[in-house]
C-alpha cells in the first residue's frame, strides 16, 4: 500500500512552501506523503520570519496576517495563546506590527500540528530534507525526480516550485568584492552586526527598500554609531502606515478595459479627492488591492512595461509601508543627519586599500563617488528572471520545461498555478506560486496573497473544487 502512495515535492521552506504543505495536511483525503525539500533558510520562516531580531517588526498589522484564507482571524487568535500579549487588548492586539521573529513562531507552530500530527486520522506523511533541488527529470507523465545537490533523488508524483524571492542580483565591480569583509552581499545569508567598522566610520546601503530598513534598525539595536548613506535610483523611502477612513471602492465594472493611462488617472484623482478630506491618498491604493492582480492581467505588454518603468517605484513605496516606530527611527536618523538618502543609478563598486567605493550617476547623469568603510547590498531580489544564478532554474530554462514570462521577471503559469513549458503547454504535475509569478499577477509576495495561493494550490494538485471564501477585503491602514 505504501509503495502507491502519492507523493507531492515541495521546494521552499518558507512561507508559500510550508502553508502549501499545511494545506495538504489539511484537505488530503487520501494517504499521501509530502516532502519538502528546503535550503539555507530555517524550514517555516524562511527569509522574512527567519529573522532572530525583535527589532524587525511586520509590515502588516496582525489583523491581516492569518496564514490561513477561510480563518481571517487565525494569527490574531494565536497571538492571544502567548503570555507577552496578556495585558494587550482586543483593539490594540489587532493593530499591533509584531516582531517578525514571533510570525516564523506561528508557522513554525502550524507546521508541527500539521505536518507532525498527534492523531492518527491525518492522512499526511511528511519529510523534510535540508538540501538543494538542482534539477527535476521526468520518468514519466506521473513520475519526476528532484534531483538534490548531497543526497539521492527523490521520487515524486508532483512538484511545487516556491521558492520564495531570488537572490540579490550581483553588482559590476572591478574586482571581486565577494569575499572582501568590507562588503556584504546579502544581509540575509550573513550576520552582517558581527562585523561593523568602528564606531564613527561610514556605512553605505545599496537600495533604500525593505531590506534597507531592516539594516538600520539593526544598526539602531546595537547602537552603532556613524554616518549611513543609503542611494537607490529613485531614492524613495518606504512610508509609514496610518490611520485611515472607510472609503467606497471606487473601480468600476469596466475597469479591465480601460488601459493604463485610464486606470492612473482614475487612482490619481481619487488620490488628489483624499487629499482635499485631509486624508492620506495612499487609501486610494489601498482599495484597489481586490483588483490588482486582475488588472494587471488585462495591461497589454507595453502598458506593463511603462508601469514598471514610470510608476512602480513610487507604488512600491505607497503599497508596502513600514510600521510606525520604525518609521519615527527612520526620520530620527535622517533629522540628525546621522542617514542620508542619495537618488543615483549605482555603476560599479571600486575597492580600495581605505574603502569601497560606490560609482554612481545622479539623475542629471553627472559622475559621483560614494566611499563607504562597510558597504552592505540591499538592492532586493534578482528582477530578470533569465540572469538568475539558480541551478534549478538555469536547468529547467535550457531544457525548455520553463520558461519566462513576458517581462521576464519570473515563470509562466496557467489559472491554475500549472508551470507553462516553452511551447506554453502545461506540465500537469509542476506547479508553481509566490514571488515566481511577479510578472503573471504583480500582486504576489505579501501574505494576503500568498496564503490564498498555498491553500488553490493544495486543492489543485488534490484534484479538489476549490473552497468558497468571502472575497477579502484587506484593509491595510490602520483602522
Amino acid at each position: 500500500k505504501k509503495a502507491n502512495m502519492r507523493t507531492i515535492a515541495i521546494i521552499g521552506g518558507g512561507f508559500s512552501g510550508t502553508m502549501a504543505a499545511v494545506n495538504l495536511a489539511r484537505f488530503s483525503q487520501q494517504p499521501l506523503k509530502v516532502v519538502l525539500v528546503n535550503a539555507k533558510r530555517p524550514f517555516g520562516r524562511g527569509t522574512a520570519y527567519g529573522t532572530a531580531k525583535r527589532e524587525h517588526l511586520l509590515n502588516v498589522a496582525a489583523r491581516n496576517m492569518s496564514a490561513f484564507p477561510d480563518y481571517p482571524n487565525h494569527f490574531y487568535d494565536w497571538l492571544r495563546c502567548r503570555s507577552e500579549f496578556n495585558g494587550v487588548s482586543d483593539s490594540e492586539l489587532r493593530e499591533m506590527f509584531i516582531p517578525r521573529m514571533v510570525y516564523g513562531d506561528y508557522l513554525r507552530s502550524l507546521a508541527e500540528a500539521h505536518l507532525r500530527p498527534v492523531h492518527s486520522r491525518f492522512n499526511v506523511q511528511f519529510e523534510l530534507i535540508e538540501d538543494e533541488a538542482t534539477d527535476l527529470r521526468w520518468e514519466d507523465s506521473d513520475n519526476v525526480h528532484v534531483v538534490l545537490s548531497q543526497r539521492d533523488p527523490v521520487q515524486a508524483n508532483a512538484v511545487l516550485l516556491a521558492t520564495g524571492n531570488q537572490p540579490p542580483a550581483d553588482l559590476p565591480t572591478e574586482a571581486p568584492v565577494k569575499f572582501d569583509q568590507r562588503y556584504c552581499g546579502d544581509p540575509w545569508a550573513s550576520s552582517f552586526a558581527e562585523r561593523l567598522p568602528p564606531h564613527g566610520s561610514e556605512i553605505v546601503i545599496l537600495g533604500t527598500g525593505l531590506t534597507m530598513v531592516d539594516v538600520i534598525m539593526t544598526l539602531d539595536a546595537v547602537g552603532w554609531q556613524g554616518k549611513v548613506t543609503a542611494i537607490s535610483r529613485n531614492g524613495m523611502l518606504p512610508k509609514s502606515h496610518f490611520r485611515g477612513i472607510a472609503y467606497p471602492d471606487y473601480v468600476p465594472p469596466n475597469a479591465e478595459s480601460l488601459g493604463l493611462g485610464k486606470l492612473v488617472q482614475l487612482v490619481e484623482e481619487h488620490c488628489q479627492r483624499l487629499t482635499r478630506m485631509s486624508q492620506n491618498g495612499a487609501i486610494a491604493v489601498d482599495r484597489l488591492r481586490p483588483h490588482t492582480q486582475k488588472l494587471w492581467k488585462s495591461l497589454s505588454i507595453e502598458d506593463k512595461k511603462i508601469f514598471l518603468s514610470k510608476h512602480a517605484a513610487l507604488w512600491n513605496v505607497t503599497r508596502h509601508r513600514i510600521a510606525p516606530p520604525i518609521h519615527n527611527v527612520m526620520t530620527d536618523r535622517l533629522d540628525k543627519g546621522t542617514l542620508q538618502v542619495i537618488a543615483g543609478k549605482i555603476e560599479s563598486l571600486v575597492t580600495t586599500d581605505k574603502s569601497i567605493d560606490v560609482r554612481y550617476r545622479d539623475q542629471k547623469g553627472e559622475s559621483h563617488t560614494l566611499s563607504g568603510d562597510f558597504v552592505v547590498n540591499c538592492t532586493g531580489p534578482e528582477t530578470k528572471f533569465s540572469d538568475l544564478k539558480i541551478p534549478l532554474f538555469q536547468n529547467l530554462m535550457a531544457r525548455g520545461l520553463v520558461c519566462s514570462d513576458d517581462l521576464d521577471m519570473g515563470i509562466r503559469v496557467d489559472d491554475d498555478f500549472a508551470v507553462l513549458d516553452k511551447s506554453l503547454q502545461r506540465i500537469g504535475n509542476l506547479f508553481a506560486i509566490g514571488p515566481l509569478l511577479k510578472g503573471t499577477l504583480w500582486e504576489t509576495i505579501a501574505v494576503p496573497e500568498l496564503r490564498g495561493q498555498a491553500m488553490r494550490v493544495a486543492e489543485v494538485m488534490l484534484d479538489q473544487m476549490p473552497t468558497s471564501l468571502q472575497e477579502e477585503n484587506v484593509i491595510e491602514y490602520c483602522i
